[in-house]
């Protein structure tokens, strides 16, 4: 439950990840990722929303055929985009279409419907467009509830007019045949338990008569005993070869299939799908809402209103079998779900994505009604899960960075924004209630383009805000806190001292609306008097903002020592606690972790936790995006290595699965084999190797990356509480193209499969600074 007028009737690579013991930032990647696009980092489209046509309604279903969307809802009257409320209107009842590249009212397709249409899909070739709803009438004939228009022309398909009594809310085709659900009770005289198929030519009933059943009401917390098995969603996936529903249902055909399961096309028996064996949506308090499929991967979402509901997100399972592929275990209901481009858009009203690593419950709440997640998973959902712990531990995908703002609107009294959303390859479409985008008046539909047929005008969100202060004489310290932008992670912030246009320094910082943070630069060698500085921050496109100036008037001499810190990227002592979770660094903002159920800080160091064989845990300092740095952290271990050992990594340039990282691997004979490492896509190339001896207290590890087409790297180990040596250990240099690039610094830990027993991996001292630069003595 998130929403307190939601009404309750319309409400391998993972493996590679969690063995590396690396998750990736959750919002790094947006329509200009920093890092280059990966599978955790796809590129997203543009949040610049394009002018489209505007409805007086609410849009519930779309379609897209070809460049052509067709529009389903409740809604009379469609206008041109800008145009206010009652102004320009042209009659459109409950269907229309509009062009996906214009956004403009195709005219020659004027359907009329007598009541709302919920649902539309098209045939596969586009040659139909089919439509189910609540309407008795069509273009002035008679169509009980399902009606089928030729898309070439425009006109009402004579030869399709089924006879369906109840609600149809889903509706998937074939070439051969159309299949509904929703509260469907018969098919002319013949009667049907929610589901039915339909003769694609000519509407004809098919003996296809799967029997959703309804499951107890004991988990209904507003004490309902009325119970439902409507079917909300349909999709056939494996080119017909499959049908997948879903609803308020907890069995189909008797067998246990709990808001979503899989049936054969023919004979409507039952096939296992194997998500629904964690899902608890159902009933008349819950459902998984929707689904949609390329053929081969099913996404889901769900909600949940006092109801026994575990998932207000969204599923990803594949569609031969229905085994997980991914959890996003956002809190607050999701009603739609759309995959383009390496990325999944969804219509929602998330409030809490921090069990995936997105962003936190904010006070006050937060809504988003757009969100875009990798359709690769990445990392590992968290303990805090909606009604039990089916989902914990289940591969979570990245939330992206694209953050456009809908406005929730009035249309159905449920203050929802977004209900659905599709698209094609150049364009993802969002159709609901909403009044509004990014500030602009623009109801119920709305266009985002990719990048390149997009304006990329959306920049960042607000002024730098800087202060100055003089750490020492001739000196003068600028900080400023980050700002964010709603579809780039990372932008590049630039100081101009005394009115140049040449910026005295640029450091590239990524961010989001809710982690923003702040960043120091101290410029030396002054001449006494006044200095003015003014921090611009801009995005992959260009778009531009500049602060105020902030002023300074510096004087000679030492007159405060400056602090250890002062050249740190980022820097951690772990002097907090925290038992779930590693919160923020002292220098380079929050942690971004795997799961807050394997990393806690104890007051002295951050803990990684590694309960079992084969388990890995991870931090990364998302905020610290750099290409020559060094990077220091100390590891140690709760107890000795059993099996293969216990393995400590330290990782610089990290995007992903992708970063220069130092391996430290605890042994059982004591010994620590200490690796160069290269890791692309979770693939390692191990450049370098050497062993540590007398390291019984834990290992200190230094990594040196410089330079970009050509890196060098160079490793220095030595034992906690000893000197650092005056050379490194192991140097290399490496040309892989994707690492030459900026990237965050992290550390992970992994226990090998063959361990016997649990441990802990033990972070102290970590600290990043520019290349050649170390951390100040004490």
């Amino acid at each position: 439950m998130t929403w307190s007028t939601v009404r309750r009737s319309v409400a391998p690579l993972v493996l590679a990840l969690l063995l590396l013991g690396l998750a990736a930032p959750p919002a790094s990647a947006d329509s200009a990722p920093a890092g280059g696009a990966t599978a955790a980092t796809p590129v997203t489209v543009s949040a610049d929303p394009l002018p489209t046509v505007q409805i007086n309604g609410v849009a519930w279903s779309q379609v897209v055929v070809g460049t052509t969307v067709y529009v389903a809802g409740k809604f009379t009257r469609a206008r041109p985009a800008g145009a206010a409320a009652g102004t320009q209107e042209t009659v459109r009842n409950n269907l229309l279409a509009y062009d996906i590249r214009t956004g403009q009212l195709i005219t020659s397709f004027a359907p009329d419907l007598n009541a709302q249409a919920l649902v539309v899909t098209a045939s596969p070739d586009g040659s139909r467009l089919y439509v189910g709803g609540d309407f008795t009438v069509a273009n002035g004939q008679s169509r009980l509830r399902v009606a089928a228009y030729d898309t070439a022309t425009g006109a009402l398909v004579t030869g399709f007019a089924p006879a369906v009594y109840g609600q149809v809310r889903a509706l998937a085709a074939t070439a051969s045949t159309v299949y509904a659900g929703g509260s469907v009770s018969s098919v002319g005289s013949v009667g049907r338990n929610r589901l039915a198929a339909l003769d694609a030519a000519t509407g004809a009933l098919l003996p296809w008569a799967p029997q959703p059943g309804v499951g107890s009401t004991a988990g209904n917390r507003d004490g309902s005993t009325v119970t439902s098995n409507a079917v909300l969603a349909l999709v056939v996936t494996g080119g017909g070869s499959q049908v997948v529903a879903a609803g308020r249902f907890d069995s189909l055909n008797g067998t246990k299939a709990t808001g979503v399961g899989a049936l054969d096309p023919v004979t409507g028996a039952t096939r296992s799908f194997a998500v629904n064996r964690l899902i608890t949506n159902q009933g008349v308090n819950s459902a998984v809402w929707s689904l949609s499929t390329d053929g081969t991967t099913v996404w889901g979402s769900g909600y949940d209103y006092y109801g026994p509901g575990n998932l207000e997100g969204a599923f990803a399972a594949r569609a031969d079998g229905g085994g997980v592929v991914w959890v996003d275990d956002c809190h607050g209901d999701t009603y739609s779900t759309f995959a383009q481009g390496g990325a999944l858009y969804v219509a929602t009203h998330a409030h809490d994505c921090g069990n995936i690593g997105g962003y936190p419950e904010q006070n006050p709440r937060v809504n988003q009604f757009g969100l875009a997640f990798s359709q690769a998973p990445v990392g590992t959902v968290g303990t805090a899960t909606l009604r039990n712990r089916n989902f914990t531990g289940q591969p979570a995908p990245a939330l992206q960075t694209w953050f456009p703002t809908f406005a929730s609107g009035t249309v159905t009294g449920q203050y929802q924004a977004g209900w659905n959303v599709t698209g094609n390859a150049q364009y993802v479409v969002y159709g609901g209630e909403f009044p509004r985008v990014n500030g602009t008046a623009q109801q119920g539909l709305v266009r985002f383009a990719v990048p390149s047929a997009a304006p990329n005008r959306v920049g960042p969100a607000a002024q730098p805000t800087p202060t100055a202060s003089q750490p020492l004489g001739g000196a003068a310290r600028v900080s400023w806190q980050a700002t964010s932008d709603q579809d780039n992670g990372t932008l590049v912030y630039r100081v101009h001292r005394d009115g140049s246009s040449t910026p005295a320094y640029q450091v590239s910082v990524a961010s989001t609306w809710w982690n923003r943070p702040t960043t120091s630069w101290t410029d030396t060698g002054l001449a006494d008097g006044q200095h003015t500085y003014r921090v611009s921050a801009t995005d992959p496109f260009g778009n531009t903002v500049t602060s105020a100036p902030v002023t300074i008037t510096t004087t000679g001499g030492t007159t405060v020592p400056p602090p250890p810190t002062t050249t740190a990227l980022a820097q951690d002592s772990f002097t907090r606690t925290s038992t779930a979770g590693w919160g923020s660094a002292d220098t380079g903002g929050a942690w971004t972790v795997g799961s807050t159920a394997t990393t806690s800080v104890d007051g002295s160091r951050g803990v990684l936790a590694l309960p079992a064989a084969g388990r890995s845990a991870s931090a990364s300092l998302a905020a610290v995006q750099a290409t020559d740095v060094t990077v220091q952290a100390s590891f140690a271990t709760s107890s000795a290595a059993t099996g293969g050992g216990t393995y400590g990594y330290l990782a610089a340039r990290q995007s992903g699965n992708t970063a220069y990282r130092v391996s430290a691997r605890f042994t059982t004979t004591g010994a620590v084999e200490v690796a160069l490492v290269r890791q692309v896509a979770g693939v390692e190339t191990v450049l370098g190797r050497t062993t540590l001896t007398g390291a019984t207290s834990g290992v200190v590890v230094r990594l040196d990356a410089s330079g970009t087409g050509t890196t060098s790297l160079q490793v220095t180990a030595w034992p906690r509480g000893g000197t650092a040596p005056a050379a490194p250990q192991l140097t290399a240099t490496d040309t892989q193209a994707e690492l030459q690039r900026a990237g965050a610094v992290g550390v992970a830990a992994y226990l090998s499969g063959s361990a016997t027993a649990g441990t802990q991996v033990l972070v102290d001292d970590l600290w990043a600074g520019p290349v050649g630069t170390r951390p100040a003595a004490g």
